[in-house]
């Protein structure tokens, strides 16, 4: 096994790992307490606009949209690791079928591993005080992960001996 394929299932493994002990967390702490509060800020909104008081509502209703984005983004930040890695383990797995040098390979690796581990990082980021920062980092790790797939395909259809195999 080379090292791009041991980095690539290593990091694929971790994030496995990660996101299960991550979800678990979340399910535990957060995710009941995020769901009760949309549900609360909604009622409310609604049965302010029933009594004739539009501020409260609005008020109301603009809190359950920010507890509705915080738990699409930490869903979506779960759901992508989860995925990612598995991406990462499948490309592991199916290395030696890619037309790339070592340095190369190894260059490929380190891109899909950051850009796996930082793009829902970033999203997870994007709740809170680190928001503008969670930005910054999403926006080149999603572009990472697009074009090492990128390359990892083009990699793949130009090896001559994958029809052997």
């Amino acid at each position: 096994m080379t090292t791009p394929q041991r980095m690539l299932i290593l990091t694929g493994l971790f994030l496995i790992a990660f996101t299960m002990a991550f979800g678990v967390w979340y399910a535990v702490f957060d995710e009941h307490q995020t769901l009760v509060g949309m549900g609360v800020q909604m009622a409310t909104g609604f049965a302010e606009m029933a009594a004739g008081e539009p501020g409260a509502s609005s008020e109301a209703l603009e809190n359950y949209a920010a507890l509705s984005q915080e738990y699409r983004r930490e869903v979506h930040a779960h759901g992508h690791w989860g995925m990612l890695s598995l991406v990462l383990i499948i490309i592991g797995l199916a290395f030696n079928r890619l037309a790339l040098s070592e340095r190369h390979g190894l260059l490929l690796a380190w891109l899909l591993a950051l850009s796996a581990t930082l793009f829902p990082l970033g999203v997870l980021m994007q709740i809170g005080p680190a928001a503008g920062l969670g930005k910054l980092l999403t926006v080149p790790a999603s572009l990472g992960m697009v074009v090492g797939l990128l390359v990892s395909a083009w990699a793949l259809i130009r090896n001559p001996q994958r029809a052997a195999d």
